[in-house]
């Protein structure tokens, strides 16, 4: 294989992807199948942040308030609630 040439293929880059995908399909492209993934997503997390809001309002009164010590045990105990919730 002595004096082979190797060509190179240089992949375009996500702007140049992006650009052509608004070109061909538009704008509305991007956003396709978003839907189903809130409706996926969005009561899981509803349910985190309610269980995190709660656990933080009660854990503020028996340590120093909105210290690190209630921001990781209502994240903790907020996962746990959504994970046994399913």
């Amino acid at each position: 294989m002595a004096g082979a040439s190797v060509n190179r293929v240089v992949s375009p880059g996500p702007l140049h992807c992006l650009k052509v995908i608004l070109e061909k399909e538009g704008p509305r492209s991007l956003f396709r199948g978003l839907g189903p993934n809130l409706v996926g997503v969005a009561p899981s997390r509803a349910i985190y942040f309610a269980a995190y809001s709660n656990c933080k309002e009660k854990l503020n009164g028996i340590f120093d308030p909105d210290s690190t010590q209630v921001h990781m045990i209502s994240a903790a105990m907020a996962e746990h609630k959504k994970l046994n919730t399913k």
